[in-house]
């Protein structure tokens, strides 16, 4: 078979790149053709921080597989993300090649991924449970990390989902309640946003978001104008009676944001259809998924306060819940094991070059 590699950032290179998702997923392509246009154009909210390259390797002039290599000037890695493929082996491993000698050039000595350009956007890739999707979890084919792992990429970090059943009287911990309310007397107030200071809530994550994700794997700084431009659409399916926040005085020192689970209705292009099924689980909401919890590394326990407010709330729900995309050996894998009934498992992949 003979193999070609698009490498320019032209409008061949383009059309291949953005057409390919839709004929490798039977439902909803996980892609979002706005954000990978504007990427690949230059003019997405964050394209200033570095400069992207698209790879596509057609067979017999028909696209096979994709990548975009992402490059931040003042990082010994280069990121590797947007990969779609079929099952060729060959074809992954002929443009991965390609990408490592781009990499070389700009002087990278390993390549990270899955990360789209920044961890901002999306990053990560799915293990296991191919059969069902939530809200926010990276989604995937099932043989995408054994091609990358015969290409060289080994595990760098792992994450894990847990699933968790409705919380009855019997889950409640003495030991987290004590410590929820130690803060309370201390002056630290549990709220939840509105719909008018959705905005302003944002702005504040965002100065913390910054303190805690600084030690991830990828992460890069981005501007409050950047991140507010990036998550401002979460307001459309957010329950906001679902969104804690922890405030002392006026300064945010702990958030957690869970939305309904929608499935994949949030993938691909939003139709009418869809959005009507969105609003009418938005109403009624059978499951929530934890996508973002986080806790000042000043205040010691406010997490677990923060938790087991949450869990109160689930209490009154009767919904079940999954904890998206923790941290393996992070102190929020096992809060609450005892309403575990599943766990999927994540990774990050990382190549010396």
């Amino acid at each position: 078979m003979q193999y070609q590699c698009y490498t320019e950032n032209n409008k061949t290179t383009r059309m291949m790149f953005l057409q390919m998702p839709k004929r490798l997923y039977p439902h909803h392509a996980p892609q979002n053709p706005k954000t990978e246009k504007q990427l690949l154009q230059g003019c997405h909210p964050l394209s200033k921080e570095f400069r992207v390259y698209p790879f596509v390797v057609a067979k017999n002039q028909v696209p096979v597989c994709r990548c975009m290599l992402t490059i931040y000037e003042n990082d010994t890695n280069g990121y590797v993300g947007f990969f779609e493929s079929e099952e060729d082996l060959q074809a992954v491993r002929y443009m991965l090649e390609f990408v490592c000698t781009v990499a070389k050039k700009q002087k990278k000595t390993a390549l990270l991924g899955p990360i789209d350009a920044s961890i901002f956007i999306n990053y990560r890739w799915k293990l296991d449970h191919f059969d069902r999707i939530y809200t926010g979890e990276p989604v995937n084919l099932p043989y995408y990390a054994d091609l990358w792992e015969q290409c060289g990429f080994e595990i760098k970090e792992r994450y894990v989902s847990n699933q968790m059943r409705s919380v009855t009287d019997s889950d409640f911990d003495l030991r987290y309640e004590r410590i929820y309310q130690r803060y309370c007397q201390k002056g630290y107030r549990f709220v939840s946003p509105k719909r008018q200071t959705f905005l302003y809530m944002l702005q504040d994550v965002y100065h913390l978001l910054m303190e805690l994700y600084a030690e991830f794997p990828g992460y890069q700084s981005i501007s409050e104008e950047q991140f507010i431009q990036l998550f401002a659409p979460l307001r459309l399916v957010l329950h906001m009676p679902m969104v804690r926040l922890v405030y002392r005085q006026s300064r945010l020192y702990a958030f957690c944001i869970c939305v309904p689970n929608y499935g994949d209705l949030t993938l691909g292009k939003m139709t009418f259809s869809k959005w009507l099924q969105i609003c009418h689980i938005k109403k009624n909401p059978m499951e929530y998924v934890i996508l973002y919890v986080g806790a000042s590394k000043s205040t010691p326990g406010l997490g677990c306060a923060l938790i087991h407010d949450l869990r109160n709330i689930l209490y009154q729900n009767q919904c079940t819940t999954i904890g998206a995309l923790i941290h393996e050996g992070k102190l929020t894998e096992r809060m609450y094991a005892q309403l575990y009934t599943d766990q999927r498992q994540y990774a990050l992949y990382q190549k010396k070059i």
